[in-house]
């Protein structure tokens, strides 16, 4: 497992744009986002995770 969960592999930036893929049983996804959407993204896992730990028992 990589440091960003299973089947997930290190994204990385090319032509101004950041790719992510994701692999699992049923095959892979792959996409590209641009910089500002990579930022919101980033900024809303970290509201989610932050959501989740509070509702650990």
């Amino acid at each position: 497992m990589s440091k960003y969960g299973e089947g997930v592999r290190e994204p990385f930036a090319t032509s101004g744009l950041i790719n992510v893929s994701i692999e699992d049983y049923d095959g892979s996804s792959h996409t590209s986002i641009h910089p500002d959407e990579a930022r919101l993204l980033g900024l809303r896992l970290i509201k989610m995770a932050d959501e989740a730990e509070a509702q650990e028992w």
